[in-house]
């Protein structure tokens, strides 16, 4: 079982991995770290204002230790699109600058979701892995197919296969590049919003080397944060994997599980780490999945700021959740009609700390939602937001 993990870009950090995986060595272990620069032509899917600002010689240092401790680095060029920036002479050029530094530092692989830059990379940089991102959404042997033709040596499949026991098993069978999961998304399930929303928060990071991204709304995370809010089920339905449940996945054939959460702290990363690594966690699931972001909608139309809401998703209650999708595979693409079976299970581990306060939040998302529709922004309320940006974006400290 091989890990791959976010960095924070801190010596500490890569201190903390590599005695993680002294302490199981003949277990699983995290044999790459993930990330990118804050922002640039050629960015990641995250928004700058959630990343670390790191030098390049700082980005240098950084994957030579991990290197030293046996660790290797996946840089992320993996938004949805590039405003067709790799197809005119400056914006092929800044992607050929990069991918050379990348080289030269001694990056291991390249993360991607364009197939264009998949295959500049394979056939111009071959000391570069090419591994295919979540956010190209494969999901069939079709798709594997495709991007292997395009140079893949390893693919992450879209996350609403992750529960796709009888996709799992054939294609880890028969894919010639190993597969991988991400163990802990938070995307809803078959959720058709979410290519856009990854086109938004790709295009946040995405500038000239003098912006650091388009600033946007939130749209999406409203509205993705009201689906749960309003139906529990939903926390059930996102196609993440428990830390007691891997055994499933790696029976099935997949050995390589990517963990989420850039922009979290070292802490909350190695905690994460740890319990894939043991492969036990006890308390709140959400606590290591990075979930209460409805925090963020509590202030209602009148000013009035409503109290925080507790939920929480008892991972003890449930075990044996995750071995129905293994044991009946079940085609959960044509819908929850005559299942409930993850309804069933969120009435047994999915509670709030006070009903009339979750029916409060889920009111004030929807007036929020609407009101995000209905209006339309102002030149300065625009500038406004931009200020904002830009001002979160510069918090965000270099590592240490």
């Amino acid at each position: 079982m091989k890990l791959t993990v976010p960095t924070t870009f801190t010596n500490a950090f890569l201190d903390r991995l590599r005695a993680l995986n002294q302490e199981h060595q003949d277990g699983p272990r995290i044999f790459e770290i993930y990330g990118s620069f804050q922002h640039g032509a050629f960015s990641s899917a995250r928004p700058a204002k959630y990343l670390p600002r790191v030098g390049r010689e700082q980005f240098r240092a950084h994957v030579q230790k991990a290197r030293e401790y046996g660790i290797g680095f996946n840089y992320l060029i993996n938004a949805p699109c590039y405003a067709n920036q790799e197809y005119d002479a400056a914006g092929r050029g800044a992607l050929e600058e990069l991918l050379d530094f990348l080289v030269d530092a001694g990056v291991a692989a390249v993360t991607v979701t364009v197939p264009y830059i998949a295959e500049i990379i394979a056939q111009r940089h071959p000391a570069l892995e090419v591994v295919v991102s979540t956010i190209a959404y494969v999901d069939s042997m079709r798709g594997i197919e495709q991007f292997v033709r395009a140079g893949a040596g390893r693919i992450v499949l879209n996350v609403d296969a992750n529960r796709d026991f009888a996709f799992l098993r054939r294609a880890a069978r028969r894919s010639p590049v190993p597969l991988e999961v991400i163990a802990n998304p938070v995307c809803l399930y078959q959720c058709q919003y979410k290519h856009n929303h990854y086109a938004v928060a790709g295009h946040g990071s995405q500038s000239d080397g003098i912006s650091c991204g388009r600033p946007y709304n939130q749209f999406y995370l409203n509205w993705c944060f009201l689906q749960k809010l309003a139906t529990p089920g939903e926390f059930l339905r996102s196609p993440w994997l428990r830390p007691e449940d891997t055994g499933l996945w790696r029976e099935a054939g997949v050995e390589f599980f990517k963990l989420a959460g850039r922009g979290q702290d070292d802490g909350s990363i190695i905690e994460l780490c740890r319990s894939y690594m043991t492969g036990s966690y006890d308390g709140d699931l959400l606590a290591i999945m990075g979930w209460p972001h409805w925090q963020a909608f509590r202030k209602a139309k009148n000013g009035a700021v409503l109290p925080p809401l507790e939920i929480t998703v008892d991972n003890r209650a449930l075990d044996g959740f995750l071995a129905f999708f293994a044991e009946n595979e079940p085609d959960c693409r044509l819908g929850c009609d005559g299942c409930g079976h993850c309804d069933r299970w969120a009435q047994k581990a999915v509670r709030a700390n006070d009903p009339s306060l979750l029916a409060a939040y889920v009111a004030n998302m929807r007036d929020s939602l609407a009101e995000l529709v209905r209006h339309a922004p102002t030149s300065e309320e625009s500038a406004r937001l931009r200020q904002r940006w830009l001002e979160a974006a510069s918090r965000q400290v270099p590592p240490e």
